[in-house]
């Protein structure tokens, strides 16, 4: 029959009693800690996840704000121009207008020194007039009523 050493059967004790000591005291920490680790790592990879899509929302609603800032600053830049436009075209107006006034004002002045220039070529005629008169009536050439009609005439043409 089979013949069976105790040696072999004592080995055979041994190494099931190691294997179920390993087991409790080896395998199962290190099992427990490896599936503590992978857990670890997936949280970290949800984590990183949840940070990209919040930092791709982010992105977008700053793509948007800046969209929004370019449209505010065109309708800035428009109303600016508007209003620049409008300022020129009333300083523009308003330089016509005192250019009006200006060139009426040196109409005024220019109608009055004609006038006063005629006035003195009026009095200057007259008194040349009274001279040759005078002249005329201290020589006796003349009647008094030929004189009263000539003042009469210049009188007539200096007005």
């Amino acid at each position: 029959m089979l013949n069976l050493d105790w040696n072999i059967i004592w080995t055979f004790v041994n190494i099931i009693i190691l294997f179920i000591l390993l087991k409790k005291f080896l395998f199962g920490p290190v099992t427990e800690m490896m599936e503590k680790r992978a857990g670890e790592i997936k949280a970290s990879f949800d984590d990183a996840e949840q940070v990209k899509k919040e930092a791709e929302a982010l992105r977008i609603a700053y793509a948007k704000r800046l969209e929004k800032s370019k449209a505010e600053a065109g309708s800035i830049i428009k109303d600016a121009e508007a209003e620049a436009q409008e300022k020129g075209e009333e300083i523009i107006d308003k330089a016509r207008q005192d250019a009006e006034i200006m060139i009426k004002d040196a109409e005024k002045y220019i109608e009055l020194e004609k006038e006063r220039s005629l006035k003195e070529a009026r009095a200057e005629i007259a008194g040349v007039a009274l001279c040759a008169a005078q002249k005329a009536m201290e020589s006796g050439d003349i009647s008094d009523s030929s004189i009263n009609s000539f003042i009469k005439q210049v009188g007539e043409t200096v007005e």
